[in-house]
């Protein structure tokens, strides 16, 4: 045999040629009333024995198709499915039409249809684990509504090419929908899913609510800052205007400078203090009230004094 045989569409012509070389090697089969070798017409095609064709008794039965008929019908089906996008049905269709009882046109057309079918049809492979871990075989798969697979068998299997509603069904572990596309020219594509533990235990409704909220360490931090420096604006303020009134009544308005100085001074620290002492407060009741408890959050706390105050600066991370 040549080697340019060994191709795939002409194994199929050849594999046609040696059925029907074997069939005529043969002869008819042995029967208790043989029947009448076919005649062959003037067409080339083969009219079908009497024990075949239909009962004379029935006039409402339909002629037998010819030959040639069914090969014109299989390669028009083959283009009109394959621009459907039924690729499947269009491989089977050229398969049918590329057989040696089909003119010789119509077999290199099918069999030129069929390659290109061949590589072009999307294959799929099922696959199914455990959410602990292992693989599942013992799984129905369903697509579009029609059995795909009655087990996970790991062999590709043909589909046409786009949308698909997949359903893998496990008898212990229930049901698991997948919606996936089928591309032109994918080969062997894995479509796998996930089945949930049937023995785990669900998380308990008091497990999933949350605890009881806690005080942030910065609002502690905060409100030690703010209740410090409170107390500083009082200090300073109250004997601010001691010293204040008592240089009032004794050198005003000729007090030396180095009397009036100190006063001044103080007044200064006590607005400071006022100022860190609010934003301080502030600070951690914003804390308290809008940065949960427990969590991974970073505060970060600025003050800066200024002449007639202090600005205070505060971020918080989430």
């Amino acid at each position: 045999m040549k080697k340019h045989w060994r191709s795939g569409p002409a194994l199929l012509l050849a594999a046609g040629l040696l059925q029907s070389g074997i069939a005529r090697a043969k002869g008819p089969a042995a029967t208790p009333a043989p029947s009448p070798a076919p005649a062959a017409s003037a067409t080339g095609t083969f009219a079908a024995p009497a024990s075949e064709s239909p009962a004379t008794s029935d006039p409402g039965a339909a002629k037998p198709t010819s030959a040639s008929e069914l090969c014109s019908a299989a390669y028009e089906r083959t283009q009109t499915e394959k621009l459907a996008g039924h690729y499947v049905a269009a491989s089977a269709a050229a398969l049918e039409c590329s057989q040696i009882q089909c003119s010789s046109a119509i077999v290199q057309e099918c069999v030129r249809f069929y390659s290109a079918l061949e590589t072009e049809t999307p294959t799929l492979v099922f696959s199914a684990r455990k959410a602990e871990g292992g693989e599942l075989i013992d799984v129905r798969v369903e697509m579009d509504g029609k059995l795909a697979a009655e087990r996970i068998t790991g062999r590709p299997i043909r589909v046409d090419p786009g949308p698909h509603d997949f359903v893998f069904v496990h008898p212990q572990r229930g049901r698991v929908k997948l919606t996936e596309t089928a591309r032109v020219g994918d080969q062997a594509r894995v479509l796998e899913v996930s089945f949930a533990d049937p023995l785990a235990k669900p998380a308990s409704d008091a497990s999933r609510l949350p605890g009881p909220r806690g005080v942030p360490v910065m609002t502690y931090v905060l409100g030690g800052v703010g209740v410090v420096a409170l107390g500083a604006f009082t200090y300073f303020r109250i004997t601010g205007v001691n010293d204040y009134n008592s240089a009032n009544d004794r050198c005003s308005p000729f007090c030396n400078p180095s009397e009036v100085d100190p006063i001044r001074r103080k007044f200064t620290l006590s607005y400071i203090s006022l100022g860190v002492g609010i934003a301080s407060v502030a600070g951690a009741a914003a804390i308290y009230f809008l940065v949960p408890g427990r969590n991974g959050t970073s505060t970060a706390l600025g003050i800066a004094p200024r002449s007639d105050g202090a600005l205070a600066g505060l971020k918080t991370t989430f």
